[in-house]
């Protein structure tokens, strides 16, 4: 049994036997969506945690500021998740402001720190630094600045898992208050932790750590086909594609037929009673327990789920009428053609004359000319 397997197990009896003080497995530990507001001298941190640790009792997240000198400063202990935690900054603190957020189980420190930068009273940064994982193999990262900032600030963003890859593409509005970037054909652990890094002028300003899976928008649902039975239909797809390899019990689907939300949480056909009038699209999102995002992805083209049109007794009758008229026609048309066909062909393929032989007759003329000189 490795590692991970070992600890997973441990943390596993923990929650079944409500063992809280035996839960001291800091790996499982995490900081996640760390966010930063600076705004008249007082910082605002919040983040969140991982799920499968809010049920231990024994969890303390400890607050450190860091100076320039990348010197770390205790300055609070937290012990609950989601919360907003208001910090009162000296006068003398540095133009930039980092903090690291530090989680301990059991009095023991955990390695897995998060940290985050931002200016003192600028309120630089709106929000936390957003991306979303799209097509696959592609994300894009937005964030927003204040107004106050200089128009030559340059932003920079890196993701980080075992090797750096930079952004390929920056956008910004035409007021250049709001950036984005995107990374295209990453090829990279879906489910490891990348470290998103936004930097201005070259100083860190913003980290978050997250999984893509759980960032992932995911494409639609593939290959629709609707099958017609006698009183209903029968509607199939397979799986959205995605870069990593999971089971097909990993997604849930939901259904919009005539505008009506259908929630289908398994792969298995879908079956529907036919209607006159139908159209029915389909979306996908992850399980939570497989770690994929768990909001909806993009929805499929409208597909029609109408029931096929029956030939009615009457369109029946005008076929059987067409086709009994034109046998009599074909009929009287032979019999016509059979009694007068020598005097059609005369018609159609006249007698041609045959042309008349000048040679000869000048021949003609020469020899009377000649009999009378005689």
């Amino acid at each position: 049994m490795d590692r991970r397997t070992s600890v997973t197990f441990l943390w596993i009896t923990c929650q079944c036997f409500h063992l809280y003080p035996c839960c001291n497995v800091t790996e499982l530990l995490s900081v996640k969506n760390l966010s930063l507001t600076i705004k008249n001298n007082e910082a605002s941190l919040t983040w969140d945690c991982d799920e499968s640790m809010k049920t231990c009792e024994n969890i303390s997240y400890d607050v450190f500021l860091k100076d320039q000198n990348l010197k770390s400063e205790f300055v609070t202990q937290a012990y609950v998740c989601g919360e907003e935690i208001s910090i009162v900054l000296e006068k003398d603190t540095p133009s930039i402001v980092c903090f690291m957020v530090m989680p301990i189980l059991n009095d023991e420190i955990d390695q897995n720190s998060s940290e985050i930068c931002s200016d003192q009273g600028r309120s630089e940064m709106t929000g936390n630094i957003t991306c979303t994982v799209y097509n696959t193999s592609s994300m894009k990262c937005s964030w927003d600045y204040s107004e106050s900032l200089p128009y030559n600030a340059k932003y920079s963003v890196s993701l980080q898992q075992g090797t750096t890859i930079h952004c390929q593409q920056y956008i910004y509005d035409l007021e250049m208050r709001t950036g984005s970037c995107s990374f295209q054909d990453l090829n990279i652990n879906y489910f490891d932790d990348v470290t998103i890094i936004l930097n201005r002028n070259g100083s860190t300003v913003l980290k978050d750590i997250f999984k893509l899976a759980e960032k992932e928008i995911l494409n639609p649902p593939r290959n629709l086909t609707v099958i017609y039975t006698k009183e209903n239909f029968i509607l199939s797809w397979k799986r959205p594609h995605t870069q990593y390899e999971v089971s097909e019990t990993c997604f849930e689907y939901q259904m919009e037929k005539n505008k009506e939300l259908i929630s289908h949480g398994s792969n298995s056909p879908f079956h529907s009673n036919l209607e006159k009038e139908c159209r029915i699209r389909i979306r996908a999102k992850g399980e939570p327990t497989c770690g994929m995002n768990t909001n909806w992805g993009q929805w499929s083209k409208e597909i029609s789920c109408e029931a096929p049109q029956e030939p009615s007794d009457k369109t029946e009758f005008i076929i059987l009428g067409i086709l009994l008229g034109l046998s009599v026609f074909l009929i009287v048309l032979t019999f016509i053609i059979s009694i007068h066909y020598k005097r059609i062909a005369k018609a159609v393929f006249p007698r041609i004359p045959q042309p008349r032989n000048y040679f000869d007759e000048t021949l003609d003329d020469n020899l009377k000319q000649i009999q009378k000189l005689v």
